[in-house]
C-alpha cells in the first residue's frame, strides 16, 4: 500500500479518484473538436456509439479505447499500490459509475460498454471473452441487444467459470450499472416501462410523441 498515507484515506480516495477520472466525456471531447455536439445531436447519448455514427468509425474508436483505459488503468495502479483486490475491483466499479452518470455533465452519460470492458480485462480477463463473443452477436444482428445480452448474463457465466466471489461480484455489478443507465435512455427519450423494456431488450431510443411532448411541457 502507498507509504506515508492512512489506510482509510487510501482506501476512500482511491474509488473517488477513479469516479471523477471516469466522468470525463471523452467522446463529447472528440466530438465537440470536430464540431460535433453529442448532447443534441443523434441519439444525444455522448458516447462513443453515438460519436461513431456520426463523426466515423475512426473517432469513435479513439473514443472508446479513452473509455475502456477508464475503466483498467484505475484497476491496474489500485494493484500496483498494493491495495486489495476487493479495493481495486470497487475502484473499477467507480470508474465506470462516473462514466454513466458524469458530475461533469449533470447527471447520465454514456451507457458504460468500453468503460466496464476495462474493467473486466482489470480484473478478470477471461470475462473478456464472454462480453467480446456478444458483442459480436450483437454486431451481427445489427442491434446492441446481442451486447446486451451478453451483460446481463455475465455473471451466471462468471459463475459457471469456477471465477473467485470477488469476480462473480464485478460482473453483477457491471451488469447491473449497465442494463439500469440503458433502461433510463437519453434525455429526451420516451418514459414509461414499455419504453424501458424496449431499450434494455432492443436497444432502440424511443422519443415521445408530438402529444406527449406537448402534454410534458404543459405539465
Amino acid at each position: 500500500m502507498l507509504s506515508g498515507m492512512p489506510e482509510l484515506v487510501v482506501l476512500t480516495l482511491a474509488p473517488i479518484a477513479a469516479y471523477l477520472v471516469g466522468a470525463i466525456p471523452f467522446a463529447l471531447l472528440v466530438g465537440r473538436s470536430v464540431g460535433i455536439d453529442l448532447l443534441t445531436q443523434g441519439s444525444r447519448n455522448p458516447g462513443a456509439g453515438n460519436l461513431t455514427r456520426l463523426a466515423g468509425l475512426r473517432y469513435g474508436v479513439a473514443a472508446a479505447v479513452a473509455d475502456g483505459l477508464k475503466g483498467l488503468l484505475p484497476v491496474l495502479l489500485a494493484r500496483r499500490a498494493g491495495l486489495p483486490a476487493e479495493v481495486a475491483a470497487v475502484t473499477g466499479i467507480a470508474a465506470v459509475v462516473g462514466h454513466n452518470w458524469s458530475v461533469y455533465l449533470g447527471g447520465r452519460a454514456g451507457r458504460g460498454l468500453a468503460t466496464a470492458v476495462g474493467v473486466a480485462v482489470g480484473v478478470a480477463p477471461m470475462l473478456l471473452i464472454w462480453t467480446t463473443l456478444w458483442a459480436v452477436v450483437g454486431w451481427k444482428m445489427g442491434g446492441g441487444l446481442g451486447g446486451f445480452v451478453g451483460w446481463g448474463v455475465l455473471p451466471a457465466y462468471a459463475i459457471t467459470a469456477g471465477q473467485p466471489l470477488i469476480v462473480v461480484m464485478v460482473a453483477v455489478s457491471l451488469a447491473s450499472i449497465i442494463l439500469v443507465r440503458r433502461a433510463q435512455g437519453s434525455p429526451g427519450d420516451a418514459r414509461g416501462w414499455r419504453n424501458m423494456v424496449s431499450r434494455v431488450v432492443w436497444d432502440t431510443d424511443t422519443r415521445p410523441s408530438a402529444l406527449e411532448a406537448e402534454n410534458a411541457v404543459a405539465s
